[in-house]
């Protein structure tokens, strides 16, 4: 029980929508109370503070659990409907049906479901301090490996069917492969192949190929065998092609102005325009689900790298993180209401974050030292 109590409050803390009290809050022992609404003392939770109260129960017989999850409203002493039946599951599906719970929750308050229970892939070291590619969920709690080699895996992407694409050193030159352990080549062309992203709209992959020298945006079939069109030919870096939501555009970084900055073109590779003119270093573009904003890496004038939205429209950009060490890498969640990016603050060599999408709440996930974590979508 106290397990499943602390998920649901980390959860609930996470969502930056509650302000979520503790046991060290409490007067009493919450344990002498019933799961009922007739044996619950509303009195005590509403002199605490609390508005609203989630009671949690189980009962295991074997490798089965019954669970028993309750919202009530402190000032009516009722409970709440939110569409959540009680039920018993195997022991391996009490996380998924916690994280059900707290998405319900969260839809009553707030209109919309949680995504609790939806993935990020990142980049962490193993055992032999060499990169590989991880999964973890919204919470950081479970860990899963993508890949586990001998060589240096990087920058993940999300691909079709939930597998995660990558890139990998484990032929010697830095290819993209997709699934677990360089399951299937996508692009092994000469020279770097980094950062594909999959049109929502054709399947088509926008990769960075430096085949011919620099690093340019090249558009490929959804197999990535062949090259549909190139998009960037020019003395400059083009990398890091992000598709926008309906797949009509695609956000880049682009140093044809001096230093990197974040640019725009149509899913056919015209009208490339820039749409970050502030600061002389802004790069990493993830166009948010609802595709009114991009989300990116700049460095300020105090040489600090931190998060930042544009407004590929009005170019209008607004700042989510400062003075907390560097923040960089930012991935949208599948509905746009939260980040995951990284930051050094407390000492830390680039732990795992999650922040709302107006930068007021920002929690730890995951202590260490990852990069370039991105939001399955």
């Amino acid at each position: 029980r106290q397990k499943i109590g602390e998920t649901v409050r980390r959860c609930l803390t996470i969502s930056g929508y509650f302000n979520v009290y503790g046991p060290d809050r409490y007067y009493f022992d919450p344990s002498n109370e019933g799961m009922i609404a007739s044996t619950i003392d509303f009195q005590r939770w509403y002199n605490v503070g609390a508005s609203a109260l989630i009671k949690t129960a189980f009962a295991h017989t074997g490798n089965q659990v019954a669970l028993d999850f309750r919202l009530y409203s402190v000032e009516s002493s009722e409970e709440i409907n939110i569409g959540y039946s009680n039920r018993t599951v195997p022991r391996d599906r009490v996380d998924r049906e916690i994280y059900e719970f707290v998405n319900l929750v969260i839809r009553h308050y707030t209109g919309s479901p949680g995504v609790f229970g939806s993935r990020i892939a990142y980049t962490g070291r193993n055992a032999n301090n060499l990169k590989q590619i991880y999964v973890t969920g919204m919470d950081g709690v479970f860990v899963s490996p993508v890949t586990n080699n001998g060589s240096i895996n990087i920058l993940p992407r999300w691909g079709r069917g939930g597998q995660v694409m990558y890139t990998s050193y484990v032929h010697g030159n830095p290819d993209v492969f997709v699934g677990n352990n360089n399951a299937q080549v996508v692009s092994d062309r000469p020279g770097i192949n980094s950062g594909p992203d999959v049109s929502p709209a054709t399947g088509e992959i926008a990769i960075t190929l430096s085949m011919h020298g620099n690093s340019e945006i090249y558009i490929l079939d959804p197999t990535g065998r062949e090259i549909v069109r190139r998009c960037t030919d020019n003395n400059a870096e083009d990398t890091s092609p992000s598709w926008s939501p309906d797949g009509g555009q695609i956000a880049f970084t682009s140093d044809r102005s001096g230093g990197p900055q974040i640019f725009v073109m149509n899913a056919d590779c015209s009208g490339q325009r820039r749409v970050t003119f502030a600061g002389n270093y802004n790069t990493e573009p993830d166009w948010s689900p609802q595709g009114d904003r991009i989300a990116f890496t700049g460095r300020d004038s105090a040489n600090r790298f931190d998060i930042f939205t544009v407004e590929p429209g009005t170019n209008y950009i607004e700042r989510l993180t400062q003075d907390q060490g560097n923040n960089k890498h930012p991935s949208w969640s599948p509905d746009g209401r939260y980040l995951v990016f990284t930051s050094t603050r407390g000492g830390s060599g680039g732990a795992l974050y999650v922040m709302t999408s107006d930068g007021q709440s920002q929690f730890e996930i995951m202590s260490g030292t990852y990069e370039t974590p991105v939001w399955e979508r």
